[in-house]
């Protein structure tokens, strides 16, 4: 679609290209796995529900930011 035929020039430097990006989606996914996980393990953060609730909260719009970045590298190289 976005980088032309799989038989045309340019597409495997492309879609390489793209790959690599959709792998960036690791750096906040992995963020999100850490506040999630901060959430219900830190003794600080549980005690507090407004903390708590927070940290869920960004830890969702992490995940989303990887959910984003992976389907913006993955779309051009199907």
């Amino acid at each position: 679609m976005f980088c032309g035929d799989p038989g045309s020039s340019g597409y495997a430097a492309c879609a390489a290209q793209s790959q690599l990006f959709a792998l960036a989606s690791v750096i906040p996914a992995l963020l999100g796995l850490a506040l999630l996980l901060a959430a219900f393990t830190a003794p600080s953060v549980r005690g507090d529900r407004l903390l708590r609730t927070r940290t869920l909260t960004y830890s969702l719009i992490a995940w989303g930011i990887a959910a984003g970045t992976y389907v913006i590298g993955v779309l051009p190289s199907l």
